[in-house]
Order: C-alpha cells, then sequence, then structure tokens
C-alpha cells in the first residue's frame, strides 16, 4: 500500500489500522524501556538538572555518604519512584545532613550573609535548645529555599526525560515502519518511504489513545452504514 491507496480503505478497516499503528507504538516505548538494565539506560535523561540543583547542598550529603553523596537522589531517579516522595526524600536527606559544621558552606549558597545565623541555629537544634521565633523564620526560609529549588529541578528534569522519551521512540517507530515497509513492498518507493514514515511518526503519540479512537471510529462507521441504510 501506497499513499495513494489510503483513500480506499474502508471506514470499518480504520480501527483496525489505527490498533497496528498504536502496537507500533507500544513496541518503540518499549524498546525504549530496554535501555534501562544499562547503567540507567534512558532514565539517565533529566538527572543533570537534579544533581545541579543538589550541589550547594552537598556538604549535608556528605554526612551520610561522602564517597557517593548522590547515590541515594540518583538511584531514585532511575527507580522510577514518584515526584513527590523523590522531593520529600530529597529534603529529609538534606535535613539530616543539616548541622553546625555543614550550615555555614549550605547558607553561602541559599541565605548569604546568614551563614552565622544559621549555623549558631544548627548548633542550638544539636544541643536539644528550641529556636526563637526570629530563627525560626530564619530556618522557614532556607526550607522554601530548598523546596523552589528542588521543584524547578525535578520538573526540569522529568520534562525533558518526558520529550527525550518520545522522541526516541519516534524515531525507533519511523525505522521499525520503515524495514516493515521495505518488507512486505515488492517495490518499495518514494511514496512507500512517505508511508512509512508518517506511520512511525504517528505511531507514538497514538499509542496511548488507540483503544478510545478505535472504539470511536468503529461506532462512527456502524452509525454512517445505519444512516446509508
Amino acid at each position: 500500500m501506497d499513499i495513494a491507496e489510503i483513500g480506499s480503505i474502508d471506514l470499518g478497516q480504520f480501527g483496525t489500522a489505527i490498533s497496528a499503528v498504536a502496537a507500533l507504538g507500544t513496541a518503540a516505548f518499549g524498546l525504549v524501556d530496554v535501555t534501562k538494565p544499562f547503567n540507567g539506560g534512558i532514565s539517565n535523561v533529566g538527572y543533570h538538572f537534579i544533581e545541579s540543583a543538589f550541589q550547594p547542598f552537598e556538604a549535608a550529603l556528605k554526612t551520610i555518604n561522602a564517597e557517593e553523596p548522590y547515590a541515594v537522589v540518583k538511584a531514585n531517579w532511575l527507580n522510577g519512584m514518584d515526584k513527590a516522595e523523590q522531593k520529600a526524600a530529597a529534603r529529609n536527606l538534606i535535613r539530616l545532613g543539616f548541622n553546625s559544621q555543614t550550615a555555614a558552606p549550605i547558607a553561602g549558597y541559599v541565605l548569604p550573609g546568614d551563614d552565622d545565623l544559621l549555623a549558631a541555629i544548627a548548633r542550638k537544634i544539636e544541643i536539644g535548645e528550641t529556636p526563637n521565633e526570629a530563627e525560626l523564620a530564619i530556618l522557614a526560609r532556607f526550607d522554601a529555599i530548598i523546596d523552589a529549588r528542588l521543584n524547578a529541578a525535578f520538573e526540569r528534569a522529568e520534562q525533558q526525560f518526558r520529550n527525550t522519551s518520545r522522541f526516541v521512540a519516534a524515531a525507533i517507530a519511523i525505522m521499525l515502519a520503515e524495514v516493515g515497509m521495505a518488507v512486505v513492498t515488492e517495490d518499495f518507493g518514494s511514496s512507500h518511504f512517505i508511508l512509512a514514515f508518517l506511520i512511525g511518526l504517528v505511531a507514538v503519540p497514538v499509542a496511548p489513545i488507540a483503544k478510545d479512537l478505535s472504539s470511536a471510529i468503529s461506532k462512527a462507521a456502524w452509525a454512517f452504514k445505519a444512516v446509508r441504510g
């Protein structure tokens, strides 16, 4: 089949065609996922935003794991943990490593000018004293800035991961479509190449909605036949 023959397809066959295209998209996504066992594969995409956001807090992370301070953060990202849970775990890691030794270097990145005050607050907490209202306000600002930076980093990381995964899946779907078209077509020409390219291109976005779309087209076909009598 080439582009010129698409118009000859019966409306009732579109559901089957869409299911086939969706299967191609699903297979492409599956091949993208296959890369994950190889040192994380596609899951590494976007992580650099997260690590960059954590660099100001490296002193705190090193109190937990001096040799690999980002190990827990990266493991959670590669494992696909829920984003909200990842951010909560990240905040807990920073707070766990927050003490009188790490407060000053962290404050230099987060609250410049308040590094001595933040270190004093950390010492208070270490000896069991309760910070006063002004100090609690400083801690609240500190937490709010951490949350804002983590939110931005995880959103950018997720967006890059999602977009890159779709792009790679689309490229794979196009290659599979071209190979499939070449195998089943005796006289493979430019029109077949373009048709296979278009099929591969739409396979990825169609895959998640294929069931609903196929059902809607089938119902439309039956309705059209009923109207025609």
